[in-house]
């Protein structure tokens, strides 16, 4: 009996942002098996995935200082993982506070994707730090935020699109509607009117220095915490 050749895996899609960041749509058999935490290896590269379409068999992976030309849409490529270890969506309690810098934007805005459709439902709400040149331009939000300061408006774009509350704190500039300051501090400010955070558990995804404040920010709470960097290398 003859198999039918596997179909190779493939770039589908590449969109270059500011900033450095290049969003690539893979086909790949992995898409399946993708939790928010996890990786793709690409060509040797891992990619933080943003967000899996199981069914249609790709996946759309964010990664900041991408290889250049190369990755073009057509191209075939070597798909390898899961990298990195998903976070816990067992452990997580009824209200989530999502933390990432630059390099953990993918892995925390599909931890916030999923999390509502879990059964009891989890409320998430997503704290960026980003440097400018920022990747997108943020739009104001819709969604009401309390405890942050009123001029504190910009959200992520797609997390908006999903009614996911988020806000974006830029320490090193003044960018229209983001928090002057660390995501720490913009983070303490809800948590102090956040009308008792026992049942708030921290996740976090990025640099040492995020991953450290987030520790300390639970710490100070008494909250449970998960940490997880963004690019675990195979």
């Amino acid at each position: 009996m003859n198999e039918t050749p596997a179909t190779p895996d493939r770039v589908l899609s590449r969109q270059d942002y500011p900033g450095g960041y290049a969003q690539l749509r893979v086909s790949s058999r992995l898409a399946a098996g993708l939790l928010p935490g996890h990786g793709l290896g690409v060509d040797g590269t891992v990619w933080a995935v943003l967000q899996p379409a199981s069914r249609q068999g790709y996946a759309d992976c964010l990664r900041r200082g991408a290889p250049e030309p190369g990755l073009e849409p057509g191209r075939e490529v070597a798909v390898s993982g899961p990298f990195g270890e998903p976070f816990d969506l067992d452990a997580a309690t009824p209200r989530a506070l999502l933390l990432a810098d630059g390099d953990g934007i993918a892995p925390v805005t599909f931890l916030a994707r999923v999390l509502p459709a879990r059964q009891p439902r989890i409320k998430p709400f997503a704290l960026f730090e980003l440097a400018p040149p920022l990747p997108f331009k943020p739009p104001p939000s819709r969604i009401m935020a309390p405890g942050l300061p009123a001029g504190v408006i910009a959200a992520l774009p797609l997390l908006e699109d999903w009614a996911i509350p988020s806000r974006i704190a830029c320490p090193a500039g003044d960018v229209s509607g983001c928090f002057e300051g660390e995501v720490a501090e913009l983070a303490r400010r809800w948590l102090d009117i956040a009308q008792g955070a026992a049942d708030v558990t921290v996740f976090a995804c990025g640099g040492p220095k995020l991953l450290a404040a987030a520790r300390e920010l639970a710490g100070d709470y008494r909250l449970a915490c998960q940490t997880r960097e963004p690019f675990a290398r195979p």
